[in-house]
Protein backbone atom coordinates (compact mmCIF):
# COMPACT_ATOMS: atom_id res chain seq x y z
CA UNK A 1 0.00 0.00 0.00
CA UNK A 2 1.83 3.64 -1.14
CA UNK A 3 1.97 6.10 1.75
CA UNK A 4 -0.14 9.37 1.26
CA UNK A 5 -0.02 11.94 2.83
CA UNK A 6 -1.88 15.60 3.97
CA UNK A 7 1.10 17.66 4.18
CA UNK A 8 4.84 17.39 4.09
CA UNK A 9 5.44 16.66 8.00
CA UNK A 10 2.15 14.34 8.31
CA UNK A 11 1.46 11.04 7.16
CA UNK A 12 -1.99 10.56 6.37
CA UNK A 13 -3.79 7.56 8.44
CA UNK A 14 -6.41 6.08 6.33
CA UNK A 15 -9.32 4.71 8.72
CA UNK A 16 -12.26 2.20 8.08
CA UNK A 17 -14.69 1.93 10.51
CA UNK A 18 -16.54 -1.23 11.11
CA UNK A 19 -20.15 -1.28 13.03
CA UNK A 20 -19.79 2.37 13.25
CA UNK A 21 -23.04 3.53 14.93
CA UNK A 22 -23.56 7.58 14.61
CA UNK A 23 -19.66 7.64 13.94
CA UNK A 24 -18.15 8.08 17.46
CA UNK A 25 -15.03 6.68 16.71
CA UNK A 26 -14.58 9.13 13.70
CA UNK A 27 -15.31 12.26 15.58
CA UNK A 28 -12.89 11.10 18.07
CA UNK A 29 -9.71 10.28 15.48
CA UNK A 30 -10.95 13.91 13.18
CA UNK A 31 -12.17 15.89 16.01
CA UNK A 32 -15.37 18.47 15.37
CA UNK A 33 -15.39 22.09 14.91
CA UNK A 34 -16.88 24.14 17.67
CA UNK A 35 -20.00 25.11 15.64
CA UNK A 36 -22.09 26.54 18.21
CA UNK A 37 -19.77 28.47 20.58
CA UNK A 38 -20.07 26.71 23.40
CA UNK A 39 -16.74 25.22 24.19
CA UNK A 40 -17.48 21.94 22.93
CA UNK A 41 -14.95 21.57 19.84
CA UNK A 42 -12.27 18.92 20.09
CA UNK A 43 -9.20 18.79 18.07
CA UNK A 44 -7.84 16.09 15.64
CA UNK A 45 -6.30 13.36 17.17
CA UNK A 46 -4.00 13.03 14.47
CA UNK A 47 -3.58 13.26 10.49
CA UNK A 48 -6.70 10.20 10.36
CA UNK A 49 -9.26 10.21 7.43
CA UNK A 50 -11.94 7.95 7.83
CA UNK A 51 -12.61 6.58 4.02
CA UNK A 52 -14.78 4.05 4.40
CA UNK A 53 -17.76 3.02 7.08
CA UNK A 54 -20.29 0.36 7.64
CA UNK A 55 -23.50 0.72 10.41
CA UNK A 56 -26.40 -1.76 9.54
CA UNK A 57 -28.81 -2.41 12.03
CA UNK A 58 -30.89 -6.02 11.59
CA UNK A 59 -33.11 -7.10 10.59
CA UNK A 60 -33.08 -4.78 8.23
CA UNK A 61 -36.37 -2.53 8.28
CA UNK A 62 -35.47 1.05 6.77
CA UNK A 63 -37.09 1.94 10.57
CA UNK A 64 -33.97 0.59 12.41
CA UNK A 65 -31.25 2.50 10.32
CA UNK A 66 -31.46 5.23 12.55
CA UNK A 67 -27.75 5.41 13.72
CA UNK A 68 -26.99 5.25 9.92
CA UNK A 69 -29.05 8.06 8.86
CA UNK A 70 -27.91 10.04 11.64
CA UNK A 71 -23.98 9.25 10.36
CA UNK A 72 -25.13 10.12 6.94
CA UNK A 73 -26.41 13.51 7.96
CA UNK A 74 -23.24 14.22 9.49
CA UNK A 75 -20.43 13.45 7.40
CA UNK A 76 -22.36 12.74 4.16
CA UNK A 77 -24.31 11.09 1.31
CA UNK A 78 -22.63 7.76 0.94
CA UNK A 79 -20.31 8.15 3.86
CA UNK A 80 -20.64 4.76 5.11
CA UNK A 81 -22.48 2.02 3.45
CA UNK A 82 -26.06 0.55 4.85
CA UNK A 83 -25.75 -3.19 4.45
CA UNK A 84 -24.97 -6.58 6.81
CA UNK A 85 -21.34 -6.32 6.98
CA UNK A 86 -21.08 -10.36 6.52
CA UNK A 87 -22.84 -9.51 2.41
CA UNK A 88 -20.55 -6.69 2.02
CA UNK A 89 -17.23 -9.04 2.70
CA UNK A 90 -19.01 -11.04 0.65
CA UNK A 91 -19.60 -8.96 -1.77
CA UNK A 92 -16.04 -7.44 -2.10
CA UNK A 93 -14.69 -11.07 -2.09
CA UNK A 94 -16.55 -11.93 -5.08
CA UNK A 95 -15.25 -8.55 -6.93
CA UNK A 96 -18.79 -7.07 -6.84
CA UNK A 97 -17.95 -4.41 -4.25
CA UNK A 98 -14.84 -2.10 -3.42
CA UNK A 99 -13.37 -1.50 -0.35
CA UNK A 100 -10.29 0.42 -0.41
CA UNK A 101 -7.48 -0.62 1.63
CA UNK A 102 -6.88 1.37 4.91
CA UNK A 103 -4.26 2.01 7.19
CA UNK A 104 -6.37 1.16 10.40
CA UNK A 105 -9.54 -0.12 11.37
CA UNK A 106 -11.87 0.94 14.41
CA UNK A 107 -14.96 -0.55 15.65
CA UNK A 108 -17.72 -0.81 18.40
CA UNK A 109 -18.49 -4.29 17.65
CA UNK A 110 -21.98 -4.74 19.16
CA UNK A 111 -22.05 -5.13 23.44
CA UNK A 112 -25.83 -7.34 23.75
CA UNK A 113 -23.73 -10.54 24.04
CA UNK A 114 -21.62 -8.65 26.97
CA UNK A 115 -23.68 -6.69 28.44
CA UNK A 116 -24.77 -5.90 31.95
CA UNK A 117 -28.25 -5.51 30.89
CA UNK A 118 -28.27 -9.39 31.08
CA UNK A 119 -26.45 -11.78 33.57
CA UNK A 120 -23.61 -13.08 33.21
CA UNK A 121 -24.96 -16.40 33.08
CA UNK A 122 -27.22 -15.60 30.72
CA UNK A 123 -24.96 -13.80 28.55
CA UNK A 124 -24.28 -15.42 24.96
CA UNK A 125 -20.73 -13.76 24.51
CA UNK A 126 -18.74 -14.65 21.56
CA UNK A 127 -21.54 -17.40 20.66
CA UNK A 128 -24.25 -15.21 21.10
CA UNK A 129 -26.13 -13.73 18.16
CA UNK A 130 -24.02 -10.24 18.28
CA UNK A 131 -21.55 -11.81 19.80
CA UNK A 132 -20.19 -13.67 16.31
CA UNK A 133 -19.94 -10.64 14.86
CA UNK A 134 -16.18 -10.59 16.00
CA UNK A 135 -15.65 -12.91 13.68
CA UNK A 136 -16.34 -10.48 10.62
CA UNK A 137 -13.84 -8.14 12.16
CA UNK A 138 -11.84 -11.09 12.26
CA UNK A 139 -12.51 -11.58 8.32
CA UNK A 140 -11.67 -7.85 7.47
CA UNK A 141 -8.47 -8.39 8.99
CA UNK A 142 -7.64 -11.16 6.70
CA UNK A 143 -8.53 -9.26 3.77
CA UNK A 144 -6.91 -5.66 4.50
CA UNK A 145 -4.54 -6.43 7.42
CA UNK A 146 -4.23 -3.18 8.07
CA UNK A 147 -1.39 -1.59 10.02
CA UNK A 148 -3.50 -0.41 13.07
CA UNK A 149 -6.70 -1.54 15.00
CA UNK A 150 -8.50 0.17 18.07
CA UNK A 151 -11.39 -2.16 18.80
CA UNK A 152 -13.89 -1.12 21.79
CA UNK A 153 -16.46 -3.34 24.04
CA UNK A 154 -18.43 -3.69 27.59
CA UNK A 155 -15.95 -4.58 29.85
CA UNK A 156 -17.65 -7.63 30.81
CA UNK A 157 -16.15 -8.96 27.17
CA UNK A 158 -13.11 -9.92 29.41
CA UNK A 159 -14.87 -12.11 31.76
CA UNK A 160 -16.92 -13.78 29.28
CA UNK A 161 -18.49 -16.83 29.30
CA UNK A 162 -19.62 -17.30 32.74
CA UNK A 163 -18.99 -20.39 32.80
CA UNK A 164 -14.91 -20.25 31.04
CA UNK A 165 -14.75 -16.53 32.19
CA UNK A 166 -11.96 -14.70 30.21
CA UNK A 167 -12.21 -17.08 27.07
CA UNK A 168 -13.90 -14.90 24.53
CA UNK A 169 -11.32 -12.53 25.43
CA UNK A 170 -8.41 -14.97 25.04
CA UNK A 171 -9.96 -15.57 21.66
CA UNK A 172 -9.92 -12.10 20.41
CA UNK A 173 -6.41 -11.84 21.26
CA UNK A 174 -5.23 -15.19 19.45
CA UNK A 175 -6.96 -14.08 16.58
CA UNK A 176 -5.19 -10.67 16.44
CA UNK A 177 -1.70 -12.85 17.51
CA UNK A 178 -2.47 -15.03 14.88
CA UNK A 179 -2.68 -11.48 11.84
CA UNK A 180 0.62 -10.76 13.39
CA UNK A 181 -0.96 -7.84 15.71
CA UNK A 182 0.84 -6.76 18.83
CA UNK A 183 -1.78 -5.61 21.63
CA UNK A 184 -2.16 -3.95 24.77
CA UNK A 185 -5.49 -3.12 26.39
CA UNK A 186 -7.44 -1.16 28.68
CA UNK A 187 -10.85 -1.02 31.18
CA UNK A 188 -11.67 2.97 30.78
CA UNK A 189 -14.46 4.54 33.09
CA UNK A 190 -15.63 7.81 31.64
CA UNK A 191 -16.61 9.04 34.93
CA UNK A 192 -12.56 9.06 36.17
CA UNK A 193 -12.10 11.70 33.24
CA UNK A 194 -14.46 14.05 33.74
CA UNK A 195 -17.91 12.72 31.97
CA UNK A 196 -20.86 12.81 34.13
CA UNK A 197 -21.48 9.07 34.31
CA UNK A 198 -19.76 5.72 35.17
CA UNK A 199 -19.40 3.94 32.18
CA UNK A 200 -16.81 1.14 32.08
CA UNK A 201 -15.22 -0.13 28.61
CA UNK A 202 -12.52 -1.89 27.53
CA UNK A 203 -10.65 -0.65 24.21
CA UNK A 204 -8.11 -2.49 22.27
CA UNK A 205 -5.26 -1.52 20.08
CA UNK A 206 -2.96 -3.50 18.18
CA UNK A 207 -0.27 -2.92 15.60
CA UNK A 208 0.89 -5.38 13.09
CA UNK A 209 4.30 -6.39 13.18
CA UNK A 210 5.60 -4.23 16.00
CA UNK A 211 8.90 -4.14 16.57
CA UNK A 212 10.25 -4.49 20.63
CA UNK A 213 6.48 -4.57 22.06
CA UNK A 214 7.30 -4.40 25.82
CA UNK A 215 3.57 -4.82 26.93
CA UNK A 216 4.05 -4.53 30.77
CA UNK A 217 6.27 -1.44 29.87
CA UNK A 218 3.05 -0.18 27.11
CA UNK A 219 0.58 -0.27 30.03
CA UNK A 220 2.48 1.59 32.62
CA UNK A 221 3.82 4.21 30.22
CA UNK A 222 4.42 4.15 26.51
CA UNK A 223 1.53 2.39 25.32
CA UNK A 224 -1.86 4.27 23.40
CA UNK A 225 -3.83 3.63 26.14
CA UNK A 226 -0.87 4.64 29.15
CA UNK A 227 -0.38 8.22 27.39
CA UNK A 228 -4.26 8.89 26.78
CA UNK A 229 -5.56 8.19 30.35
CA UNK A 230 -2.76 8.65 32.31
CA UNK A 231 -4.01 6.75 35.96
CA UNK A 232 -2.46 8.47 39.24
CA UNK A 233 -0.79 5.82 40.87
CA UNK A 234 -1.39 7.16 44.30
CA UNK A 235 -4.94 7.20 43.97
CA UNK A 236 -4.85 3.84 41.62
CA UNK A 237 -3.02 2.06 44.16
CA UNK A 238 -0.11 1.81 42.09
CA UNK A 239 -2.53 -0.68 39.97
CA UNK A 240 -3.77 -0.21 36.56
Amino acid sequence: MSKRTTNDTHERITVAELFAGVGGFRLGLEGYPDTDELGKGLPAAGPYQTIWANQWEPQGSVAKQFAWRCYERRFGEGSCVNEDIEKVLDQYEAGTLDIPDCDMVVGGFPCQDYSVAKPLSKAGGIEGKKGVLWWQIYRFLQLKSPRYVMFENVDRLLKSPASQRGRDFAIILSCLNARGYSVEWRVINAADYGMPQRRRRVYIYGQLNADNWDLSERVSASGVMARAFPIDENEAGGGV
